[in-house]
């Protein structure tokens, strides 16, 4: 597993080719498999292949547009109208086991902030919510674009930071 994380990296740069249904599918079950507060499993994503919707969200801002030349954008977002104090929590969790799941898969992605992003005024959970036609008790944590990179930074060194290791006990 160790191997998964440590090559793990941000993708900003994606070949022209496709990423498959089953590809799709092994990504998503992985991002299902996370834990959530108290069991409630409020995740739902989108998966986003129109290059239409996906310029629109590519605007939003400097990082959004790396979407744009993905074949695929998977959007996270948390069902907010139950209990939704660990939302971010949540989502986070989903994000990252997908995230993971496509490195050990041979695939690039990276995190894109979204929640809280106002760039320019622009709100952009609202131009998501607008553009996917998404409820208003969704909470938009997260975009990665899915797909092969074209540039591959290669993997993390494992090490422990001097000083950011607390031992108490």
């Amino acid at each position: 597993m160790l191997e998964a994380i440590l090559n793990r990296r941000s993708v900003r740069f994606y070949k022209d080719i496709p990423v498959t249904d089953e590809q799709i599918e092994e990504v998503l079950k992985a991002g299902f498999c996370a834990p959530s507060a108290h069991g409630n499993a409020p995740w739902h994503v989108v998966v986003v292949k129109d290059p239409a919707a996906k310029e629109r969200i590519g605007s939003i801002h400097k990082w959004t547009k790396i979407i744009i030349k993905a074949p695929v954008a998977l959007v996270v977002c948390i069902d907010r109208s139950d209990f939704d104090h660990f939302w971010i929590d949540d989502g986070s969790a989903f994000m990252e086991n997908m995230l993971i799941q496509a490195s050990s898969m041979g695939l690039g992605t990276c995190w894109i902030g979204i929640h809280g992003i106002k760039p320019e005024g622009v709100n952009a959970e609202a131009v998501i919510r607008e553009t996917l036609d998404l409820p208003d008790h969704f909470g938009i944590v997260a975009i990665t674009p899915l797909g092969h990179a074209a540039r591959y930074p290669g993997p993390h060194e494992p090490k422990l930071p001097e000083g950011r290791v607390h031992i108490v006990g």
